[in-house]
């Protein structure tokens, strides 16, 4: 304890690990966007000069993730009546990310992943059915092509507190690359002491205890989905449907750190990714678990 009382605050490394878990059973349903289930690790950078603590702050986080589609009518191996393409996305994450100043953060970084029978998907999913669920496995007919792709991506996030727990908070995003192409930007309200952020957002930038609600609304547009259309460079996609480019979202979240413990739920309901489907939200939670660590560490 003598230790660390004489170890200066700007060696304490912050870090955590979160699991997040997307799925609409929670909802009765199982298609379009299927589910998503997420591992991350974050840690905040030690600045160079360690006895000025006005720095900026920098982290690097590291996701690997994976993303399951599935048409309406799984059981049935007719693609031609399917209102989405079975397709899976499993990839790696590096993110880094700057404090530019207290309420905002700037981040950049790439992603690489794999469709097709490399992510794995299609065992996940069957694995999953079979052993958990006790459901038969689904035909996978015509999935979204086996490919490689590089993302690389920048998003910002600014919070404007308009009284000690009210704050408005925003989200502006981009990514390009071979397996999406789109922009868009969130906006809402938080209410508490707690952040709420979407899945994959740094929770080092919220150390407080206690608990926070968030409202609010994504709007972005898609110039290129290659789990809908496949590649740009080819047409070996078996089977495609038509992309919906606008796209919205309403978003509901809870979120409470209690000690280096911190839990957190978001509903999301977005708008139809593609032209097939019957034009009504889906409907599906995010359910985040993290666990802070320090670091202790000297030069």
């Amino acid at each position: 304890m003598v230790i660390a009382l004489i170890i200066p605050k700007s060696l304490v490394a912050q870090e955590y690990f979160s699991l997040n878990i997307d799925n609409d059973l929670y909802f009765m349903m199982d298609h379009y966007y299927s589910s998503g289930i997420f591992l991350q690790y974050g840690k905040q950078l030690r600045n160079t000069d360690s006895l000025n603590d006005t720095l900026p702050k920098k982290y690097v986080l590291w996701e690997l993730g994976q993303e399951i589609y599935t048409p309406s009518l799984r059981y049935t191996s007719n693609s031609a009546v399917y209102d989405y393409p079975y397709g899976g996305w499993t990839s790696l994450k590096l993110t880094f990310q700057k404090e530019l100043s207290k309420n905002k953060q700037h981040q950049w970084g790439i992603q690489l992943g794999a469709t097709g029978d490399a992510s794995g998907a299609q065992w996940m999913q069957n694995t999953y059915h079979r052993l958990i669920l006790g459901l038969p496995e689904l035909p996978w007919t015509d999935e979204v092509p086996q490919a490689f792709h590089l993302n690389v991506f920048a998003d910002t996030f600014k919070r404007w507190y308009l009284h000690e727990q009210v704050a408005v908070q925003s989200h502006v995003f981009g990514t390009v690359g071979t397996q999406k192409i789109s922009g868009g930007a969130a906006l809402g309200f938080v209410l508490g002491k707690q952040t709420v952020l979407s899945k994959g957002g740094n929770v080092l930038v919220d150390q407080q205890q206690g608990d926070g609600l968030y409202f609010g609304v994504r709007l972005q547009y898609i110039a290129h989905d290659y789990m809908l259309s496949g590649s740009l460079f080819n047409d070996n996609a078996p089977f495609t449907l038509p992309v919906n480019p606008f796209r919205a979202m309403f978003e509901a979240g809870y979120a409470i750190r209690k000690n280096d413990w911190r839990f957190a739920f978001t509903y999301f309901t977005r708008s139809p990714d593609n032209k097939v489907q019957p034009q009504q939200g889906h409907h599906y939670l995010n359910i985040t678990l993290s666990r802070f660590f320090e670091s202790k560490t000297t030069k």
